[in-house]
């Protein structure tokens, strides 16, 4: 059964434009599993109904722990995921155990944004 690893190290999230019509999302992870021997480690991404209002992207860095003996030494992981650009995302948020990290792909655009670069 899959887990939550320990902690999250770094995040990379960009957009790959290369087709304007269908860009996608790419979000790199390195972390930090309990123990050694995790198999499978991957992004998991939150399914949601609705757009979030914050327009954060939520994932888990989950893995599949090994059994019983493996050695109780902090392990590096690293995962990543690719997939459609929803409209309504700036950022991603990757969530581990004992922490989680935000990471915006854009900045949000303001009514405010238009007018000052009209001007």
């Amino acid at each position: 059964m899959s887990e939550l690893v320990r902690e999250i190290v770094e995040v990379n999230a960009a957009i790959d434009d290369g087709d304007d019509e269908h860009p996608l999302l790419i979000v790199e992870v390195e972390g930090l599993a309990a123990t050694a021997g995790w198999a499978n480690v991957r992004l998991e991404p939150h399914v949601t109904v609705d757009a979030p209002d914050d327009g954060f992207q939520d994932f888990d860095l989950v893995g599949d722990r090994p059994g019983d003996g493996a050695a109780a030494v902090l392990t590096p992981v690293e995962a990543g995921w690719e997939g459609p650009l929803e409209d309504w995302c700036i950022g991603v948020r990757v969530h581990a155990v004992d922490n989680m990290i935000e990471e915006e792909v854009f900045e949000p655009w303001s009514d405010e944004d238009d007018e000052s670069e009209a001007a």
